[in-house]
């Protein structure tokens, strides 16, 4: 099985590495407990003339992991976080950032109840169509073990053209600058993704993020008694 699995990634890499190959026959696959190979390959390639896509992978039906979304800023009190894209693995830890979020930080990020967190539940922010969706998350390191503290999410509408976002940062790791450095670091993101603007709603009592809105060049208008809109034009850099 651990050279089955070895032989999958390889292929894998290779595919993603080469939009120029079109198609691969590798028939039969032999393996046993000495090792394995494939004693027949046959490639066929894309016609000359072929270029590849504006942007990696363009290719591929699903992204890989965009491991080039990578930034360490430092918090006010000058400990050092990593921001990455969120990976399926990252379901405990998510998990247990929940569980240091107050009812009021609950329910400026929901807008009201959170269900149970069962694996269902945290499946849908762990694991994600990177082409269509992006969360960053902020890891931390304290005593040899890595935190989540902070997430934020831009989910496409069905045309790529705009992004709605949402976030949270662990309550006691508020006042340290983390969502201005979360909300830089996916406008960022979003334009290099293509979106033309991102948009989000906010509750009227979450004065913090009204003033992040603000401070970020956001549009902001009420759209009834307990909910403000928010809205940012991208320009493509």
């Amino acid at each position: 099985m651990e050279e089955l699995e070895e032989l999958l990634c390889r292929f894998a890499y290779l595919v993603m590495d080469f939009p120029e190959i079109n198609r691969i026959t590798a028939n039969p696959v032999l393996l046993n407990r000495r090792g394995g190979g494939v004693s027949s390959v046959k490639m066929e390639l894309e016609p000359s003339g072929f270029q590849r896509g504006v942007r990696p992978y363009d290719h591929l039906v699903i992204s890989p992991y965009p491991a080039y979304y990578r930034r360490q800023v430092m918090l006010k009190n000058g400990k050092p976080v990593v921001l990455r894209p969120i990976r399926p693995e990252d379901e405990e830890m998510e998990i247990k950032m929940f569980e240091l979020l107050s009812r009021e930080t609950l329910y400026f990020r929901f807008f009201g109840y959170v269900p149970k967190l069962t694996h269902e539940f945290i499946a849908r922010f762990t694991q994600i169509d990177y082409d269509r969706e992006m969360a960053i998350i902020a890891e931390l390191e304290e005593n040899g073990e890595k935190k989540m503290i902070g997430v934020v999410r831009i989910i496409s509408d069905a045309w790529k053209e705009s992004a709605e976002y949402a976030i949270v940062v662990a309550d006691p790791w508020h006042g340290q600058g983390l969502g201005s450095l979360l909300t830089d670091f996916i406008l960022d993101i979003a334009r290099d993704m293509g979106f033309q603007k991102i948009t989000a709603n906010v509750l009227a009592t979450n004065k913090a993020m009204l003033r992040l809105f603000e401070h970020k060049g956001f549009s902001i208008k009420r759209e009834d008694y307990e909910v403000y809109y928010a809205e940012l034009p991208l320009i493509p850099e």
